[in-house]
């Protein structure tokens, strides 16, 4: 992470000191240099972080004569581990050892540690943004090891935005507004690499299905030999929000040919000390992926973390016909958008209060925690309104006089200042809140367990807690046949391909990536008609788990004619992808 104006600023991945860290080793450093107990505690580091940076360093730095750069130390975990090594191999590390840092105060502390413990020449450590750093500056190096400041984009702005897509420029890529500053970041890294170099980073697991990486991954696809991902069951660091991956490529040369992709998914950081033991590079138990499908996101990485035998049916079941894209049947987009919520939405009782006309009040699904079954009625909507979860938008014309009463509720709007929240203030009339459909149906899309796709039968609209499907022109398939697609076990894995997992075990889809997620092909809609009414019933009687069994008996099995093999290899693992993005959430433990 960083500040608004681009200090860096690395507690997110926990590799480096928090100020309050930085100001009790200034005070105590002497002390602890005098001792020689520079230890993983001393620096503010957790246990795993200097056992993921010594990794790290071991798999990358391979010869006496290897230079080393950390393009963002920080606490300097990683030069310190560099510094070990280079020992350890007879190295020279006061030459071969290279830092930049963009904190001044950071600098000044980390850079005198490491001159005291290894005698790092001065001048190797260099103060400044890193993007300011060129070849002619800093003659490229052997190795490059750390993790990249991460920056979302809301955040990542200004000069220093401008100057990172720079030099993503010059490197031939366009960075997309979307982009968080680790991309850039990873890009200029390998610039500053010799040919034949490696790289060796925590990267955010986002390299692997944000859109707006697949340019970096063609980028090191066409730089390196091969790229190998490294994941892991138990997250690295757990406190944090954001999941990680290793990142480890070598063999950098011109842009020619494309690298091999390799993924090993271990257990646990505990495991990388075992690896080094092994003292074998080339890690055993690797999975080779499609480094195209990957770069053009065809494929996900996540796909190969689910049995062989799984992916390859999942992969036949998408390209063979006998499977659609949600997106083929509806467009997916968010709900309307207030501006506040708490002034535009009300309930019944408080339309009463106000004495809002009926005809200025539009039924609305505020939250879909409660849905239930493959449909929402008028009845469960009434039952969710004493719960806050259902209720009225306030709907105004743009023209036109208003009743006293409304009148009178957008004075108190007015007093409130509710006019001069964001969006009110934008739009005008500020009261009218545009882009309210009415949709064919409603899919959660932040979820716990699996999201929920529903038939709108109760013809309300909904805010964008919610995504909002409406069917496209000329498709005459009804809503409650595309909830009862959504219930099988071949969407539900689909779902866990798509989506992303946040940091908190929670799935989110996007748009466009739940236009993504696969539905089985309906043959003859006719014969099922009486099925969606049946799962409904079944959801919401006997649960989610009946239903989708009984989903995929009749679609997979009867329509598709998968086998009940088949079938249960896709449950299976739809259930474990959704079983270690969950456990992820309570995991507190280190490995």
């Amino acid at each position: 992470m960083a500040d608004e104006v681009g200090v860096t600023d690395k507690r997110q991945l926990c590799l480096n000191y928090n100020r309050t860290e930085l100001q009790s080793v200034v005070v105590t450093h002497e002390a602890e240099l005098a001792s020689q107990a520079w230890t993983p505690k001393a620096l503010g580091s957790y246990y795993t972080d200097s056992q993921i940076a010594d990794f790290l360093v071991w798999w990358a730095v391979r010869d006496a004569k290897d230079s080393v750069l950390d393009p963002s130390f920080g606490g300097g975990v990683f030069l310190r581990s560099a510094g070990k090594r280079l020992q350890q191999l007879r190295g020279d590390p006061k030459r071969q050892i290279f830092g930049i840092e963009l904190n001044a105060d950071v600098h000044v502390t980390i850079s005198e540690l490491l001159r005291h413990e290894f005698g790092i020449v001065p001048a190797n450590l260099i103060q400044s943004d890193f993007f300011e750093i060129l070849p002619n500056r800093l003659r490229p190096v052997d190795v490059v090891v750390g993790n990249p400041p991460f920056i979302r984009y809301q955040r990542f702005s200004g000069d220093a935005r401008e100057l990172a897509r720079k030099r993503a420029a010059e490197e031939g890529l366009t960075i997309s507004g979307l982009s968080s500053s680790w991309l850039p970041f990873l890009i200029h890294s390998v610039r500053l690499l010799r040919p034949g170099g490696r790289l060796a980073m925590v990267i955010p697991f986002e390299i692997s299905h944000a859109t707006y990486a697949r340019p970096v991954l063609d980028h090191l696809s066409k730089r390196f030999d091969s790229v190998t991902f490294l994941t892991f069951r138990k997250k690295l660091f757990p406190t944090l929000s954001e999941d990680t991956l290793l990142l480890l490529a070598e063999g950098r040369h011109e842009p020619f040919g494309v690298a091999q992709f390799f993924l090993r998914d271990l257990a646990h950081a505990g495991e990388l000390p075992d690896i080094k033991q092994s003292n074998r590079r080339r890690l055993s138990g690797v999975r080779r992926l499609n480094t195209e499908g990957m770069a053009t996101g065809s494929e996900r990485l996540i796909e190969s973390l689910i049995p062989s035998r799984a992916c390859r049916l999942y992969r036949e079941l998408r390209h063979d016909g006998m499977t659609l894209k949600l997106g083929e049947l509806a467009d997916v987009g968010i709900g309307y958008v207030t501006g506040a919520n708490g002034f535009f939405h009300l309930s019944p009782e408080k339309a009463r209060e106000w004495k809002i006309p009926e005809r200025f009040l539009r039924p609305c699904l505020r939250r879909g925690r409660s849905l239930s079954g493959l449909r929402l009625t008028q009845r469960d909507w009434q039952r969710m309104l004493p719960s806050g979860q259902a209720g009225y938008l306030l709907e105004l014309p743009g023209k036109g006089d208003l009743p006293d009463a409304v009148n009178q509720y957008l004075s108190r709007g007015k007093r409130e200042g509710v006019d001069k929240t964001f969006k009110c203030r934008t739009r005008s009339p500020w009261y009218r809140v545009p882009h309210v459909y009415q949709p064919d149906a409603f899919l959660t899309y932040m979820s716990g367990d699996t999201p929920r796709l529903v038939a709108n039968d109760a013809g309300v609209v909904a805010p964008n807690t919610l995504h909002i499907l409406r069917i496209h022109e000329g498709i005459e398939v009804p809503n409650n046949i595309v909830a009862m697609l959504w219930r099988t076990s071949l969407t539900h894995l689909s779902v866990e391909i798509e989506g992303h997992a946040l940091g908190g075990g929670m799935l989110k889809l996007e748009p466009g990536e739940a236009e993504q997620v696969l539905l089985p092909t309906l043959t003859n809609a006719r014969c099922y008609e009486r099925l969606p009414m049946e799962l409904d019933k079944i959801a919401r009687e006997q649960g989610d788990d009946v239903c989708t069994m009984h989903a995929d008996r009749e679609l997979l099995q009867g329509m598709l004619g998968l086998s009940a093999a088949d079938v249960d290899l896709l449950r299976t693992s739809a259930q474990a992808l959704r079983e270690r993005r969950t456990s992820r959430s309570s995991d507190n433990e280190r490995g």
